[in-house]
């Protein structure tokens, strides 16, 4: 299929579980595959060079996806050999490198270049990107580009996810933000990588900062969403100012869907670039999303006098829709991730019983229903049978602590509560390791939801 100005599709036949097929990818063409949650494939690039959302692909090495909806991209030609079930694959084929979209991404990798080389040179700030549009327009997968094309050449921007619908080295209803300087995690669920708490990785670590916000959007708790941007923005620029490499690189950071009809998201979304103090606003795939905003900020100046500049990129014919039941298996996928471990590395997390009386649980409340501060927004309830299953997060804070301190604090890590005996008043909990959780508040939402039972 002929795409004006897209370049052409070319869709292979549907492959059988052991067939194993070499694919020849001249420059700027794309290999498009969907992998279901339960199957895998396994990739290697036996010639040339490839990436996956910018992160060099090394030659002969075994790659496993699953449950995965991306491409590789190639921008010397090369051969990749692949082996399992694809739900759907495609190649974008261009008959020349400025018809690929990747072109305009590669353009905008080599200003940020130049940006931040100045920026370093007159020890200031590098440029505070924000990336945004409407929903399914490949967002995160620009984010985690440009992530990677910034570390490969030597720059350490700190990433910041403020979409609360996925997670970014952390699970999913969590707002996070890393300094990333090393190689993204290609197989990892998320696309980013693995934690300490996640165990021994062959992909250098990374140290997120996260606060748990507990609901899918922020739409539903506008009020609580802002309290958290501003308390991670507060966090973030004192990194900046500490770190003179982390400085001069700047800020990449990923939002959620946002559109030019819905005021509350839009509103959220203007507070995420004045408390970030963004400086460069890339909208992708609307024109009418584009207008919006530069109507909203072309007058304006950040915070550090700068005028803001706003660029329209086409999205990607190849961004595939995420439905309902696309989101609530990714999220499934992070939780057991985290718990047992990704493809190719396994975990062994510690089950164990505990009384009710040793965990304080606060369950969240609707922080903006009570006018932003009260107490009501953050209350103590005794463990339920209705808790079975919900991931709960533990936070670094003390039960003697206002709700505010609790609401607010950095998340530690992870439990999961596989089962509830009333009568004996006992839970049986997962944790990525055994011991007492003393009194660390453990925080429940409603994001993600309780819909796996991680112990069966």
């Amino acid at each position: 299929m002929s795409i004006p100005g897209l370049g052409h599709l070319v869709a292979p036949q549907p492959t059988s579980a052991n067939q194993t097929r070499t694919i020849r990818l001249q420059p700027f063409w794309e290999w498009r595959f969907q992998v279901a949650f339960d199957t895998q494939i396994t990739l290697k690039l036996l010639s040339g060079t490839a990436e996956k959302d910018g992160t060099e692909l090394a030659l002969q090495h075994i790659y496993t996806f699953a449950g995965t909806r991306s491409k590789i991209l190639t921008l010397q030609g090369c051969e990749l050999k692949v082996e399992g079930v694809l739900a759907e694959e495609s190649v974008a084929e261009y008959a020349k490198p400025q018809d690929s979209p990747a072109n305009s991404v590669l353009n905008l990798h080599f200003q940020l270049t130049a940006m931040r080389q100045r920026a370093a040179a007159e020890r200031r700030e590098g440029p505070r990107i924000a990336v945004c549009g409407p929903p399914t327009t490949g967002k995160t997968s620009l984010t985690r580009t440009l992530t990677s094309y910034a570390a490969r050449v030597g720059a350490q921007p700190l990433v910041v996810n403020t979409d609360p619908k996925e997670g970014m080295l952390s699970l999913p209803g969590t707002l996070s933000a890393s300094v990333v300087g090393s190689l993204l995690d290609v197989e990892a669920v998320d696309g980013w990588g693995t934690t300490p708490t996640s165990g021994p990785s062959q992909v250098p670590v990374k140290l997120p900062l996260v606060y748990y916000y507990g609901h899918v959007s922020s739409e539903e708790d506008p009020a609580k969403y802002k309290e958290l941007v501003s308390k991670m923005a507060a966090t973030v620029t004192s990194r900046l100012g500490q770190d003179p490499e982390v400085k001069g690189s700047g800020m990449i950071i990923d939002t959620q869907a946002v559109t030019e009809t819905n005021q509350v998201d839009m509103e959220n979304f203007v507070h995420v670039v004045e408390e970030l103090s963004v400086n460069i606003i890339i909208v992708l795939g609307s024109p009418s999303l584009n207008a919006e905003i530069t109507k909203r900020f072309s007058t304006e100046r950040t915070s550090l006098g700068e005028n803001y500049s706003i660029l329209l990129l086409e999205k990607s014919e190849g961004v595939v829709e995420r439905d309902v039941g696309y989101t609530q298996q990714a999220c499934e996928a992070s939780i057991k991730e985290y718990f047992f471990g990704s493809i190719g590395q396994t975990l062994s997390p510690a089950t164990q019983q505990v009384d009710f009386d040793s965990l304080a649980i606060y369950k969240l409340g609707d922080y903006s229903m009570y006018g932003g501060g009260a107490d009501e927004s953050l209350m103590r309830v005794d463990p339920a049978q209705v808790m079975a299953h919900w991931t709960l997060a533990i936070v670094y804070a003390s039960v003697k602590d206002s709700p505010e301190t609790i609401r607010t604090a950095n998340v530690m890590g992870y439990v999961y509560i596989a089962d509830i005996d009333k009568e004996k008043r006992k839970l049986r909990i997962l944790a990525p390791v055994s011991g007492r959780l003393g009194d660390r508040p453990l925080l429940m939402g409603k994001w993600p939801e309780p819909f796996i039972n991680l112990l069966g």
